[in-house]
């Protein structure tokens, strides 16, 4: 399965919409923002990452890797609670951060989901690319391969969103 998700700020996720606790505040800042980000993180509702750069994305939904090399990745748990997870982006993060009634999933992103079984799993995420190769050319590639397994315990407590390097 592959997913293709625009990305205008750097990061992607992946988040159970039903139990994700979207709002933030009309006017949050940015510390407040990945504060949420970790307590979703270690609540297992949530898998945010830096991308390291903007760009449209394909990511490749798998039950093992492939053989390529990556240039980067990391375990994390996530439990499914009604079938399905979404991928999406800090844009639409954000947006239901700031209003209420924004939704996750947006309605242009509403057909990114991974059909999954209720339960926890462990994602593996692996970025395909150096984000630091400004030649780097997306088109026609996997950029990011999403690797689920069934998994019986949490993975352990996140404190920091994966590979973002500012202090939030």
């Amino acid at each position: 399965m592959k997913l293709d998700i625009t990305d205008d700020s750097g990061f992607m996720a992946i988040v159970n919409a039903e139990k994700y606790n979207t709002f933030v505040n009309e006017d949050w800042e940015l510390p407040e923002l990945f504060a949420r980000f970790l307590e979703e993180m270690n609540k297992e509702n949530l898998i945010i990452w830096a991308t390291g750069m903007e760009g449209w994305w394909t990511v490749a939904i798998l039950d093992k890797a492939t053989n390529k090399k990556a240039f980067r990745e990391f375990d994390k748990s996530i439990v499914v609670t009604n079938g399905r997870l979404y991928l999406t982006n800090y844009e639409n993060l954000t947006m239901a951060a700031q209003y209420a009634y924004e939704q996750i999933p947006a309605k242009h992103n509403s057909d990114l989901f991974i059909p999954l079984d209720n339960g926890r799993y462990i994602f593996t995420v692996r970025q395909m690319f150096d984000p630091e190769d400004y030649d780097y050319d997306p088109e026609g590639k996997v950029d990011f391969e999403i690797v689920i397994k069934l998994g019986n315990e949490p993975t352990g407590k996140i404190e920091n969103v994966f590979w973002w390097n500012e202090e939030a």
